[in-house]
């Protein structure tokens, strides 16, 4: 049954600590992260251990900053009998809204002050990735037993959820909340440079400081 795949035993949770493991996953925004590590504590009463509202990442050893950039619909072909239940079906070009969340469609919360960023918060919910990345996810913090296990099971219970989830217009990204989201990004990230990376570099490598724009110049792509 499909259903299963994301169900968790545990008798798995027990599995021995391992190095942070370098990741490629994917948002639902079509934006990439090769290399991308889950942020787990290392310190007591950390806020930054994965959780049911999601997980903070670092990338190239630094607190990722996501940018939530605003996708165009794009144009599909559905089948259609007009109505007529007569067995002809005809071809037409419909606009479809990408399944891409605005960034205040999950709780916020400030980022773990030990790595000494407050602004823009940091969290991800795990809705905002697409499914193969959150198979990664699900694997990666059911096996790490440095993530407490209250912790691991609301995080892998709303992987779950993610993952089954029926797409939720509502709460879609649109060019306004993207926009408002990177004034306040933007402002912020540039105060923090030495500590941060910031989403919107792989997209304008020129905004970044010069010790990412050689890593990021030869293999800029453009995200759909």
């Amino acid at each position: 049954m499909e259903r299963t795949l994301l169900l968790v035993s545990i008798i798995v949770l027990s599995l021995p600590a391992h190095s942070a493991e370098r990741l490629k996953l994917k948002f639902k925004d079509g934006t990439t992260l090769n290399g991308a590590e889950i942020y787990v504590p290392t310190i007591r009463n950390s806020t930054g251990n994965p959780n049911g509202y999601g997980v903070i990442l670092k990338y190239h050893n630094k607190l990722y900053i996501h940018h939530f950039p605003y996708r165009q619909p794009h144009k599909v072909t559905r089948y259609t009998d007009g109505g007529v239940d007569n067995g002809k079906y005809k071809a037409v070009q419909v606009t479809e809204e990408l399944e891409h969340y605005q960034p205040r469609s999950s709780p916020l919360e400030p980022s773990p002050r030990e790595l000494g960023y407050s602004c823009t918060p940091s969290r991800i919910a795990f809705f905002h990735f697409d499914r193969p990345t959150l198979h990664t996810l699900q694997k990666v913090i059911m096996k790490d037993s440095r993530i407490s296990l209250a912790n691991k099971r609301s995080a892998l219970k709303s992987i779950q959820g993610a993952y089954y989830a029926s797409p939720n217009p509502r709460y879609y990204n649109t060019p306004q909340t993207s926009r408002i989201w990177q004034a306040e990004a933007d402002r912020d990230v540039t105060r923090y440079k030495d500590k941060v990376f910031y989403g919107k570099w792989m997209e304008q490598p020129s905004l970044a400081p010069p010790e990412f724009q050689k890593l990021l110049r030869p293999r800029r792509q453009r995200t759909p």
